[in-house]
């Protein structure tokens, strides 16, 4: 009986396997049967896509670049004497490294100038942009480079087993984070913070534009001849 049964619930199976079968080979016929373009519809993009899309790269490369530094901390400060493992130290430094170079391949490309040097005394056509814009990417270079300079300092202290050297460069490596955190949601592109009771972020100043020359003093009448 057993046998029977399970004979039926095979055939049952094989059935339905067959049917579905054919069914997703007659879809896939209709499919490939549709005109190309009947029933299409375009996709459009939201408004802003491209900044919008700039900021949340900039921002996933931010997360993307704090978690292997904070791990080297927890790491660094769950240790006897702050000593970690050779190979500890290795794989730290190669998925910081990975982190760092990720955040300076989301910044956005600095403006090409303009041939010639007639649009560098000009100050209404763009260069002071451009400038500003040259400016935040020098800014978040040297604070990438600040991180990878602490947690290389870390490392290497960690490394010499100097518990004290330790202690020092990992408060450097917070600090370089806060430095590259503030150089980002300054200078990133980013939009500005507007919860209630923020304090206002300092801003990068403003390019260099040519101070208007000074008056010159009033030239005397000539006097009269008598």
């Amino acid at each position: 009986m057993r046998s029977h049964v399970s004979s039926r619930a095979a055939a049952a199976v094989v059935c339905a396997v067959l049917v579905m079968g054919t069914a997703g080979t007659a879809a896939a016929v209709t499919v490939q049967e549709t005109p190309v373009g009947v029933g299409a519809k375009a996709v459009a993009p939201i408004a802003d896509a491209e900044a919008l899309k700039q900021q949340t790269q900039t921002l996933s490369s931010l997360s993307g670049a704090i978690k292997p530094v904070t791990d080297l901390l927890d790491s660094v400060i769950a240790a006897d004497n702050g000593q970690i493992s050779a190979a500890e130290v290795q794989r730290y430094q190669k998925a910081i490294r990975k982190a760092l170079n990720a955040v300076q391949n989301a910044a956005p490309a600095a403006p090409a100038k303009p041939a010639g040097h007639m649009g560098d005394m000009d100050a209404t056509n763009g260069m002071g942009a451009d400038d500003k814009a040259q400016a935040a990417a020098d800014l978040r270079a040297e604070a990438v480079d600040s991180v990878r300079r602490a947690t290389d300092a870390l490392l290497r202290a960690t490394t010499a087993r100097d518990a004290n050297a330790v202690a020092t460069q990992s408060k450097a490596v917070v600090t370089s984070l806060v430095n590259l955190t503030t150089a980002l949601v300054m200078n990133g592109g980013l939009p500005a913070p507007n919860l209630p009771g923020l304090p206002e972020l300092p801003q990068l100043p403003e390019a260099g534009v040519p101070a208007p020359a000074p008056e010159l003093p009033g030239v005397p009448s000539t006097p009269q001849l008598p």
